[in-house]
């Protein structure tokens, strides 16, 4: 018996689905690929923008907070003086002294910033004294100058506003 309908080979029919299968997962990829993209600009914005806020001190008053670290500056430089420190530990104390004061001061806590950290706070002050202490600090031998180091983080201190 003839009839009218004349029916495809099933090939026809599997070559037409992975071809939409392979098109499906590309664009599946595409998609993702450009979202991730816009997602990590969008977020390196952010972290961009969002930089610490420079807060008075509420606790003292700047000249108070002043002449305690000058005092503790001196304590620390009498120990040095008299050999209690060795070189590493004393540019350690410097560090720890310099950075407490600014988060006393401004209230942004630096104390475990990595030096990239404090130039992206903004205080060109305390980033150059903490380069200084950088060296002296991690290095087995040093040539850094204890006592021009505590010079400049006197003046540091006194000039800060």
């Amino acid at each position: 018996m003839p009839t009218s309908v004349e029916l495809q080979e099933p090939m026809s029919y599997y070559l037409f689905w992975l071809i939409l299968a392979i098109v499906a997962v590309a664009a599946v990829f595409f998609i993702q690929i450009f979202f991730r993209i816009l997602l990590r600009d969008q977020l390196k914005r952010k972290r961009e923008k969002r930089q610490p806020k420079v807060r008075p001190p509420k606790k003292k008053p700047l000249a108070v907070l002043k002449w305690e670290y000058l005092q503790r500056l001196d304590h620390l430089e009498r120990g040095i003086m008299a050999g209690s420190y060795s070189k590493r530990n004393a540019y350690q104390e410097l560090s720890m002294l310099i950075r407490t004061f600014v988060t006393d001061a401004t209230g942004i806590k630096v104390q475990n910033y990595s030096l990239q950290e404090i130039r992206r706070v903004g205080i060109p002050g305390l980033t150059a004294l903490v380069q200084e202490y950088y060296e002296p600090e991690f290095a087995r031998q040093s040539m850094a100058d204890i006592r021009a180091s505590l010079f400049r983080t006197r003046k540091a201190i006194e000039l800060w506003n």
